[in-house]
């Protein structure tokens, strides 16, 4: 049975509570829009006149109440309601708490806890275990936890996503779906109601907390949404609309003895006529011996699940340590208890799940986790838990010296049929110095933030210091591309100049970020930060759509115009990059109006994998060069492998050519062996007329740089082809050998 998570919150009894609720701050809109399922009862849903009832719509209309706000509920289907709360159609909405909803939303403290579970037609016959659904075709609500979960574990089985709980378990009864796996509570009142041949084939879990949620950036109104959760507790509100709903949250669906009660009182005249008094007194009896035995058995019942609950709400299943939630209690309870202790705590990150998986099974990866917990419970830390995938975390009573930590952990794991050494690397935050109101979740977010600092340089461990924080720039940067992707970026154009020809028949494309709080954000700043995080496929694509519409709108894809776009390496690591680019430069575009640049460090990540990419590009008729060649560590005869049009060197090497000898020769026998090679040579940077002059004599085909153009946005590109380059370029060309 699913337990209530009381917030003990002390109210003085000297001030009078009305003076306690404070107005509410300009910043919270009035109405107070809620989102909501419509069909979550008893939390929420809409009666048969459209009207919202239920436990979560009493709360809601009691935290508007106490400031003098009103409330506005709005229930729809269930994702539709998330995309409501993200997109600021609504302000709050209540729902289950996790990890990764952290990245969404801000949660206040939980309302309450709800279990999961397995519905069936049959309980013989079907998977019980939610961690392994194979061969399942699994019924659940779209966008909801149960969906989210599943796909972040990979338990297998074909996820049926539907509308709400009524759909889901309407779908197994109907054969459409073998188990729908969904809430308990929900899923009780909905197979009772609809009178479904339905029944719970496994024990409750997941047990998570429900809270109400707004999207993450709405600080205020989080801080105030928390406490006027808090004053209804304090005041006892809460606890009168918990009790009014108490039969409904703790429901169970009605007995036979449920329906017959009323046609008891219209037989007992009859039966207090035909039998005596003794028969009817025995039987009474009898009855109540049996009512009282089986309220006995089922309050033992509840007091057993309970405790399940309990604990699996605290504890990792898999190594039976605790888990995050409960070591940041436990932690925050030593550091109350000790103000002077300065915690020492360090997060491990098993990093050889993933091949342990590949090359043996999914279990044995599941027996070194549980060996690895063994062996940290077998050390003397003062506390030890496990956050899941590998992540561990520790409480030391003293400070902790990598080496010596790396040392003890360090011992061959028997897994039963071999010994495998466990693979890890550790975040260590030493006597760490708190703040006021710093407590343990800054502890472990400083060893997080150590760990993921030796995973980058690969190396075992790393303990914290302040120089590991991210500057809060780059972070920002980061969290407005997630929120509004390429809207404030724009592209220009740089020409290349034809120094057999004289013409401009080509430009490399530029993606520029006019940030509208940061100004001009220099490509060198973003781009890192978004090739780190995974990203670039996102602005490489807009790139291409761009390129395409410009090609397209103004009309040069008709006379052979060629435009250059960047590509980072781990674009040409993505499945679908040929049909992408044969899609957004579809006929009657050519193909050869579409040049791909890549860095020449991106050729030596995976060659296999690249030469393949190419070749499949090739074929298809687009152009590929070799970017800022001569600053990585190939060479032209390493580039002759793959099926490559272009080199282009690198600005480093060209723009001081004429005074540096070494880089002169550099640029002189790069062009000459490219040229035996059957590659073209664009030299970048050129800058005066001197450089211009010394790459035409050593037969350099193409220039880019200032002295020719700087990048030129759409418009001015379209006016600088219009323009007589031949008066600028007379005797240049002309002195071509």
């Amino acid at each position: 049975m699913t337990g209530l998570l009381v917030l003990a919150l002390a109210v003085p009894s000297s001030v009078p509570l009305a003076a306690q609720i404070p107005p509410p701050p300009e910043q919270i809109p009035d109405p107070l829009v809620f989102a909501g399922s419509n069909d979550y009862p008893p939390f929420q849903w809409l009666d048969s006149s459209g009207e919202p009832k239920g436990f979560v719509i009493d709360l809601q209309d009691a935290i508007a109440h106490q400031p003098g706000l009103e409330a506005e509920h709005r229930l729809m289907a269930w994702d539709k309601a998330l995309e409501a709360v993200e997109t600021g159609e609504a302000d709050v909405v209540a729902l289950f708490h996790s990890e990764a909803r952290d990245k969404r939303f801000d949660f206040t403290s939980p309302l309450y806890h709800v279990a999961h579970g397995i519905y069936a037609p049959s309980a013989d016959s079907v998977q019980k275990d939610p961690d392994d659904l194979s061969g399942m075709r699994v019924a659940l609500v779209e966008g909801g936890y149960a969906q989210n979960r599943l796909m972040d574990n990979q338990a297998g089985g074909e996820l049926m996503p539907h509308q709400d709980i009524r759909s889901a378990l309407l779908a197994v009864s109907q054969g459409r779906a073998d188990i729908a796996l969904v809430a308990a509570h929900t899923a009780r009142h909905v197979i009772a109601e609809a009178e479904l041949e339905l029944h719970q084939v496994s024990p409750p879990f997941w047990p998570k907390a429900y809270a109400f949620a707004v999207r993450q950036g709405r600080a205020e109104l989080h801080a105030w949404l928390e406490e006027q959760v808090g004053l209804l507790q304090a005041n006892g509100t809460y606890f009168e609309i918990h009790a009014d709903w108490l039969s409904k949250l703790e429901w169970q669906p009605p007995t036979w003895w449920d329906h017959l009660r009323p046609l008891a009182w219209l037989v007992l005249p009859l039966l207090l006529l035909a039998a005596a008094g003794y028969l009817w007194s025995w039987s009474l009896r009898r009855q109540v011996a049996r009512k009282t035995h089986l309220l006995s058995r089922e309050l033992e019942s509840r007091r057993s699940l309970q405790g399940e609950l309990q604990y699996r709400l605290e504890h990792d299943m898999l190594t039976g340590l605790p888990n995050r939630s409960a070591f940041i209690r436990k932690l925050d309870a030593l550091i109350q208890a000790e103000p002077d202790w300065s915690p020492t705590v360090a997060k491990i990150q098993l990093v050889n799940l993933d091949q342990l998986i590949t090359a043996f099974s999914h279990s044995v990866a599941l027996e070194l986790q549980k060996a690895f917990a063994a062996l940290l419970e077998a050390q003397d830390f003062r506390l030890v838990g496990h956050f899941g995938s590998g992540l561990f975390a520790i409480a030391s009573r003293k400070p902790l010296e990598g080496h010596l930590l790396v040392q003890r952990l360090t011992a061959p794991l028997n897994l039963g049929s071999a010994d495998l050494d466990p693979v890890y690397v550790v975040g260590i935050v030493n006597e760490a110095r708190l703040e006021k109101d710093d407590g343990a979740d800054e502890v472990l977010r400083r060893a997080l933030l150590a760990v993921s600092k030796a995973r980058e340089e690969q190396r075992r461990w790393v303990s914290y210091s302040a120089e590991l924080e991210p500057v809060p720039d780059d972070l920002r940067l980061l969290q407005d591309f997630h929120r509004h992707g390429t809207r404030d970026m724009f592209l220009e154009y740089q020409p290349k100049l034809d120094l057999e020809t004289g013409d401009v028949q080509a430009v490399e494309a530029l993606i520029r970020w006019k940030h509208p709080t940061l100004g001009l954000v220099p490509p060198g700043c973003f781009i890192p930060l978004l090739e780190q995080a995974g990203l670039t496929h996102r602005i490489t694509r807009w790139v291409i759509e761009e390129v395409s519409g410009m090609l397209s709108r103004t009309g040069l894809a008709a006379s052979g115009f060629q435009v250059s776009i960047n590509l980072a390496p781990q674009d040409l690591m993505e499945p679908d990059l040929v049909d992408f680019i044969a899609r957004a430069v579809a006929p009657p575009m050519p193909a050869h109006c579409l040049w791909l640049e890549i860095t020449e460090t991106g050729f030596i990540r995976d060659p296999s994998r690249i030469r393949e990419v190419l070749h499949a590009l090739r074929k298809v008729g687009y152009g590929v060069s070799v970017d800022d060649f001569g600053t990585g560590y190939s060479s032209l005869s390493y580039m002759s492998e793959f099926p490559v049009d272009e080199v282009k060197l690198d600005r480093s090497f060209v723009g001081d050519m004429l005074e540096e000898d070494r880089h002169f020769l550099i640029v002189r026998s790069t062009i000459a062996l490219a040229h035996e090679l059957g590659l073209t040579v664009t030299a970048e940077g050129v800058e005066d007329w001197e450089t211009l002059r010394a790459l035409v004599a050593m037969n350099c085909d193409t220039i880019q740089g200032y002295f020719l153009s700087r990048p030129l946005e759409e418009e001015n590109l379209l006016a600088f082809l219009d323009k007589d380059l031949e008066g600028m370029l007379s005797g240049v060309t002309t002195s071509k050998p």
